[in-house]
């Protein structure tokens, strides 16, 4: 049988024709407000605390995986950067080194044209 609110309310109603009013609304109180298998035991909630330990657990060691993968990713995407940058690097100086010496050629080439100029005017 399930307990309602009207059965309460007569069970209060009795106890109230027996005890004083206030003896009926302490033992009231100290009954549940619901069926006696709704209430949760200490069984109960040791297994809820099990379950909630193994989940958080679970949790700890997807997220230090996850972190690790995370981690190695990182490295291997920096790894890639240094290389990257390390190319483009040389490729610069490559680059740069070729514009002066080719500059030194052309400055050298004008001023033997220059110095052979002057020595025509001289």
């Amino acid at each position: 049988m399930s307990i309602t609110e009207a059965s309460r309310f007569q069970l209060r109603t009795a106890i109230g024709q027996i005890l004083s009013e206030e003896a009926a609304d302490t033992l009231m109180e100290l009954l549940p407000p619901v069926g006696w298998a709704d209430v949760a035991t200490k069984t109960d909630l040791q297994h809820l605390r099990d379950e909630l330990k193994g989940d958080i657990n679970s949790l700890r060691v997807a997220t230090k995986t996850d972190l690790q993968h995370l981690r190695d990713e990182l490295k291997g995407d920096m790894l890639n950067l240094q290389l990257t940058i390390e190319v483009n690097v040389r490729k610069l100086i490559h680059e740069q080194t070729k514009w002066l010496i080719t500059t030194m050629i052309a400055m050298n080439a004008v001023t033997v044209a220059v110095a052979v100029a002057l020595s025509k005017l001289i």
